[in-house]
């Protein structure tokens, strides 16, 4: 049921910002990044009262000049009261925050539930080598799975493949290097379970392709997109106790190529590069349009 709401969603959202998919990638970082800046600002227009929080955005610079010439002035009773009105007028001010967000909460919900679908990965092109990992429990290393063969693909492994122990991913580069000591300091790293890859290259003009894994007398399905606009999904959980995840090992969209993720609190690098646009173009926007 959540996976059918999430696939509407998707899929509505493509006619509002499906044009998005046509410009670089970097690019399309940037616009999402802006718009939600763009959404979380220009709300307080209509859920805030502007007046009072432009009056006690000046009454607050002011009291921050006159603290400094009290403690210039060693007055002390000066600065404590002025301190105290400072934070009269903050937690006055926080009455405000809770309309905006909750204005902006369906539609960021919507730009993120895309932005999710569409913009993680990089979409496989014509010719390019993809590798499909099946993870079970280290208690089925040795036996095989294989994957029903289809026009357009040719194996570079073969259709089956055995279950060997999984290892860790290569560690490249800074990013790389960091999120693996923050999960050692945070004892976050998973035991190595049971895996099964195969590596095919597309050779047909077809662009989409239901791979058909069949393992322990059940079939699993997973589809692969080569040369659209967005990638396929890149894992999937079937949940029925023989099989972990389906994976296509896709790469990562990462900002210039080089914003890596937050492994350790599951903040992929396209959202890690989403955020360091997004949080301060919010304060941009309320600066150049004198947004409070």
């Amino acid at each position: 049921m959540l996976q059918a709401i999430n696939d509407f969603i998707v899929e509505a959202m493509d006619y509002v910002l499906g044009w998005l998919l046509y410009l670089p990638r970097d690019l399309r970082l940037v616009l999402v990044a802006v718009l939600t800046s763009a959404i979380l600002t220009f709300v307080r227009l209509w859920t805030t009262d502007q007046d009072w929080l432009g009056r006690a955005n000046r009454d607050q610079k002011r009291l921050k000049e006159l603290i400094r010439q009290a403690r210039r002035e060693k007055d002390k009773e000066a600065v404590r009261r002025y301190k105290q009105t400072l934070m009269l007028i903050k937690l006055r001010s926080l009455k405000f925050e809770g309309k905006p967000l909750l204005a902006a909460v369906i539609p960021i919900a919507l730009l993120a539930t895309w932005c999710f679908a569409r913009l993680g990965y990089e979409p496989p092109r014509p010719g390019e080598t993809v590798e499909l990992r099946l993870y079970v429990p280290a208690s089925a290393i040795g036996k095989h799975a294989y994957v029903v063969r289809r026009d357009g693909l040719q194996p570079l492994s073969g259709w089956i493949a055995t279950v060997e122990k999984d290892t860790p991913p290569p560690i490249r580069g800074l990013w790389d290097a960091f999120n693996a000591k923050v999960k050692k300091w945070l004892k976050m790293t998973p035991p190595l379970e049971g895996v099964a890859r195969w590596r095919f290259k597309t050779t047909g003009s077809k662009k989409r392709y239901l791979l058909r894994i069949r393992y322990d007398g059940k079939t699993y399905e997973k589809e692969l997109l080569v040369g659209t606009r967005h990638a396929p999904s890149a894992v999937d959980f079937p949940n029925d106790g023989k099989v972990q995840a389906i994976e296509l090992a896709l790469k990562p969209v990462k900002l210039f190529g080089v914003i890596g993720g937050l492994d350790f609190i599951h903040f992929p690098p396209w959202l890690v590069a989403y955020l360091i646009i997004a949080i301060p173009f919010v304060t941009v926007f309320k600066r150049v349009f004198k947004i409070y």
